[in-house]
């Protein structure tokens, strides 16, 4: 049985609006047009990107209006590694983290550059990890989903977005992403 493409959901962290801007643009030439899922919010369940990022740190979820093939998560979290590059300041820091994952009915899959042991090895550096599990009529955790993750809001906004989902997939009338280019200028 072939897999049903999925809906791209990128978590972008960042502090300077215009960083989180330049790389919106930079991602549609690469997957195509993207929406604000929900509101942004304060990133502030961690200090782990602190000391990178600096304070006061604000999250926002976007959504490719495109389904795209399942195997292109790898090609994704490179391309969104790329752009994170690109936009980092002259010290290197990054101005911009971007997370890529896939919304399917099923579940949320998030690519991931750290193994660990619940994470699989999908290649070219890239793991992903099944960060919720859609069961019973609803989002289901595990005890590594992130904290920024379990928030109503940010649920909320994912079961919209996979009611939508649904919804496309049942009408068939999507325009697949089969491919990511190459990112790099």
């Amino acid at each position: 049985m072939e897999a049903k493409p999925a809906a791209l959901v990128v978590a972008a962290l960042y502090r300077d609006p215009e960083a989180l801007s330049q790389a919106e643009r930079r991602l549609e030439t690469l997957v195509g047009p993207l929406e604000r899922l929900g509101d942004e919010f304060a990133f502030d369940c961690t200090d782990y990107y602190r000391a990178e990022m600096g304070p006061n740190l604000h999250k926002r979820l976007l959504l490719g209006r495109r389904l795209v093939e399942r195997q292109l998560l790898p090609a994704i979290k490179l391309a969104t590694n790329d752009i994170e590059r690109q936009l980092a300041a002259e010290s290197g820091r990054r101005r911009v983290n971007l997370d890529p994952g896939l919304l399917s009915p099923e579940n949320l899959v998030l690519a991931s550059t750290k193994p660990r042991g619940h994470r699989v090895y999908l290649g070219r550096g890239i793991w992903a990890e099944v960060t919720m599990a859609f069961q019973h009529g609803r989002f289901e955790m595990f005890a590594w989903t992130y904290p920024d993750y379990r928030s109503a809001e940010l649920v909320n906004s994912l079961q919209r977005a996979r009611g939508r989902l649904l919804q496309t997939l049942r009408r068939g009338d999507y325009r697949l992403l089969r491919e990511v280019p190459c990112s790099r200028a």
